[in-house]
Order: C-alpha cells, then sequence, then structure tokens
C-alpha cells in the first residue's frame, strides 16, 4: 500500500511530458518539404493539388520528343528566326525532364514549381543540363488562348481560342474542354544577340485516369510555342479575365511533339507467361 501511495505521489510531482513532432509536421507533410515550401498547406498552394502531387509523386519523368520544323507551317522569316535559335541538339534530342514540387523563390513568379530538364540522354555526359520551370495552367490564365479583336464598329472584343471545333485545333479545343493542362517552360543556351534567352513553352492538357482515379494521363500531344525573345514575367503571370490585354511576347508556334512516360513492363501476369520476357521484349517507352 506504501508503494503504491508513494508512486502516486511521484506521478502527481512530475510535470507531464509533451510528445514533440520532428519528422512529420503540418498534418502528415514531410519537414523537407515543408522547409522547400514555406507556404506548404496555405491558401493559395499550388503543390497541394491534387494533379501536382500525382505528376511528381506517380509519373514525374517525362521525355519529349525533338522539335520538328519541317512539319510545321510557318512564314520564311519565322522559320529564319527559329533555325537561328534552335541549334542541332533541340532539333535532334529528346528532352527528358523530372517535375519537381518546390516552388520559386522571391515571389516574382507565384505557383511555378522547378523542373530538371535534359537534352539527350541523362546517363551520357553528352547530355545538356537545361533550366526549366512548371506550373499547372488553364485557358484563363494562358495569354494565347485568348486575344483582343477590333470590331467593324470600332469596339474591342475578347476571342477565346479552343471554343470553336470548327476553326481551332484539336488540341486547343481539349484544353478548353479539360481546363488544366501543364506548362513546361525550358530555358535555351543564350544565343550571340543580347538580351533574355529564348524559351520553349510545352503546353499539355491534362486528366484523372478513368481506370485509375489516383493515375494521370495526357489527352493529347504537347502545343511548343517558341519565344525567340524570352518571355517576360508580366506574360507569364497573367491570369483572370484581363490577360488578354497583357502585353504579348513574339513568340512562335513550332508544332506538336510526343510526350513519352517510362511506364515499366506490360500489365501482362508474369506467372501466366511463366517468367518469360516475351511481352517485353522490343517494346519502346509508353506513350501517352
Amino acid at each position: 500500500m506504501t508503494r503504491i501511495l508513494l508512486l502516486l505521489t511521484l506521478l502527481t510531482i512530475l510535470h507531464p511530458t509533451t510528445a514533440r513532432r520532428g519528422a512529420l509536421i503540418r498534418d502528415g507533410m514531410s519537414s523537407k518539404a515543408a522547409y522547400d515550401n514555406p507556404l506548404l498547406g496555405q491558401a493559395g498552394d499550388i503543390t497541394i493539388d491534387p494533379d501536382v502531387v500525382a505528376i511528381t509523386s506517380r509519373c514525374a519523368n517525362w521525355c519529349l520528343d525533338p522539335v520538328c520544323l519541317d512539319r510545321v507551317e510557318i512564314t520564311g522569316e519565322e522559320e529564319r528566326v527559329c533555325r537561328e535559335v534552335l541549334d542541332k541538339d533541340v532539333l535532334s534530342k529528346p528532352l527528358h525532364v523530372t517535375f519537381r514540387s518546390k516552388t520559386l523563390a522571391g515571389g516574382k513568379r507565384p505557383n511555378w514549381m522547378r523542373a530538371t530538364a535534359v537534352l539527350g540522354n541523362p546517363k551520357l555526359k553528352s547530355a545538356i543540363p537545361l533550366r526549366a520551370v512548371w506550373t499547372c495552367s488553364n485557358p484563363d490564365a494562358d495569354t494565347s488562348m485568348s486575344y483582343e479583336e477590333m470590331t467593324k464598329a470600332g469596339r474591342t472584343i475578347k476571342r477565346e481560342i479552343g471554343k470553336n471545333v470548327l476553326q481551332d485545333s484539336y488540341e486547343d479545343c481539349l484544353k478548353r474542354l479539360y481546363g488544366k493542362y501543364v506548362e513546361l517552360e525550358v530555358l535555351l543556351p543564350k544565343s550571340q544577340r543580347s538580351g533574355p534567352p529564348p524559351t520553349l513553352v510545352y503546353r499539355v492538357p491534362i486528366h484523372a485516369g478513368s481506370v485509375n482515379p489516383f493515375g494521370m494521363v495526357s489527352k493529347s500531344r504537347a502545343t511548343v510555342t517558341l519565344y525567340p525573345q524570352g518571355r517576360t514575367l508580366a506574360a507569364a503571370n497573367a491570369s483572370g479575365p484581363n490577360a488578354a490585354s497583357v502585353p504579348r511576347d513574339l513568340a512562335v508556334s513550332v508544332g506538336l511533339v510526343n510526350v513519352h512516360l517510362p511506364l515499366g513492363p506490360g500489365l501482362v501476369d508474369p506467372s501466366w507467361v511463366r517468367g518469360k520476357k516475351l511481352f517485353w521484349k522490343g517494346r519502346s517507352v509508353g506513350l501517352i
């Protein structure tokens, strides 16, 4: 009895201890992710967007085919500018991209995240690293999806690309239909001319998987736009109903490219084929 009273007395004297969450903070978010993104979990944080989480956690590594100017209908002056800006590596080597969920510092480009881009095979020394950023955009936040037109009466009206299925391209209509797409901005090596480096912008409409709700699929090929004189912050950050009135950068549409995703082996059960890799032999990287 004396021992029980002594234990109770010690428990009442000692201060209660509290557990400390060191490795996990903010409802299960890792401390490294919280350090990389100070606004993690707050309103307006793009890193908690379900599509961003699906891309960066399940299919972060993408491969895009090189740009082919022979398949694009452009004027002679636009072709001359493209040939001057795009070197043989950009026109011949695929672009390997790894998407990251770390937002850009400084606050000049909100909702834009970092990405790692390499021209050529990343495992070879001949690969060329490039600077890249990305975001999940929508037609209202993209200045290329709308423009202002002057009517015969002298009034200015806003035209939205992708709403007229008889005139607009298939890819632009898909952007307007699904309302969300990946916008990847790749800064090319500086040319001899002064000013900001030229920029390639890839836009890929995305949507959640129908069979696998946690998956992410591309709904079409990527549209590629070249900004020979770089891309200004005003054009990149434009959003809302006033996006059409933002000053435009010099842009040249350089066609469409396929987006590849390393899907791994097929869905055939290995035990059913008795361990033979017949179904994997000669299979190239998956096309989404």
